[in-house]
């Protein structure tokens, strides 16, 4: 009985230190934010809100927002239509070699981002399409697909397949059955899925550096740039105001759908 409860507390602290290591960069941004100096603080020497009104400075800011807004929202939907696919074999039929298949299509989420690139730039000079929005969609959609294909295999797999058997069994047909029957069970997993795509590839910059040129830029690479260039806390300004809104976004959908409980695969 000692050693259990011993063992909880050993869990307990190390847990709690984890989520302190996870959560102080984030919260040294939101204060050095709030800065007054001309420099990088921490702990801030004053306070202002000018680094807010800063934010316009950055080179292009604007117009790279929008692409990667543009880029992030048709990545993540293609990504969505293909896990379709592939989460209902992986699921419904019998594959051989199964295993080694779902390794495969989730392998981007472990190797690094950096030899992704590489390959992808090596591989679009080869089309002739490199540096082109498409090559920078498709790029990221090999690197986000493998988010949606985890949460729809979740959803797949807490469906109710006899709704289904017994559509099929009062006469509807394949594709009816599929609209009105499987797909507003995964819907959770189709939105979960396109939500976690679609920030990963918005905010991307390891595959976007190695894909984009002259006025392709993307709003990860002109924050660097200014990083690169500018030692005041514009760029943590900017961030603060992005942690903000994603993190208002996923409160909302984890209320409505449970996303964060899709992603761990309960």
């Amino acid at each position: 009985m000692f050693e259990d409860k011993s063992f909880r507390v050993v869990v307990n602290i190390a847990g709690w230190l984890a989520m302190v290591f996870l959560v102080f960069p984030v919260i040294l941004t939101v204060v050095v934010s709030f800065n007054g100096s001309q420099f990088i603080e921490f702990p801030p020497t004053s306070f202002s809100l000018d680094w807010y009104a800063n934010i316009s400075s950055i080179h292009r800011i604007g117009s790279a927002t929008l692409i990667s807004l543009g880029i992030g929202l048709m990545a993540a939907g293609l990504a969505t239509v293909f896990a379709i696919g592939a989460a209902l074999v992986l699921v419904r039929y019998p594959l051989p070699a199964k295993p080694v298949l779902t390794a495969f299509l989730l392998s981007p989420v472990t190797l690094p981002t950096v030899a992704i690139g590489i390959a992808l730039i090596q591989f679009f000079i080869m089309l002739d399409v490199a540096f082109t929005w498409y090559s920078l969609v498709f790029g990221h959609i090999v690197l986000i697909v493998a988010y949606p294909i985890r949460t729809i295999i979740a959803s797949l797999t807490l469906s109710d397949t006899s709704l289904e058997e017994a559509a099929s069994s009062l006469g509807a047909g394949r594709l009816t059955v599929f609209r009105t029957i499987t797909l507003p069970q995964l819907r959770p997993g189709l939105i979960s899925g396109f939500l976690f795509a679609f920030l990963i590839s918005f905010d991307n910059y390891p595959i976007s550096i190695f894909l984009v040129r002259g006025e392709l830029t993307t709003m990860p690479i002109e924050v660097f740039n200014y990083i690169s260039q500018n030692l005041d806390p514009t760029p943590a300004a900017f961030s603060t105001l992005y942690i903000v809104i994603v993190s208002i976004v996923i409160m909302l959908a984890e209320r409505r759908y449970g996303i964060i409980s899709l992603a761990v695969g309960k």
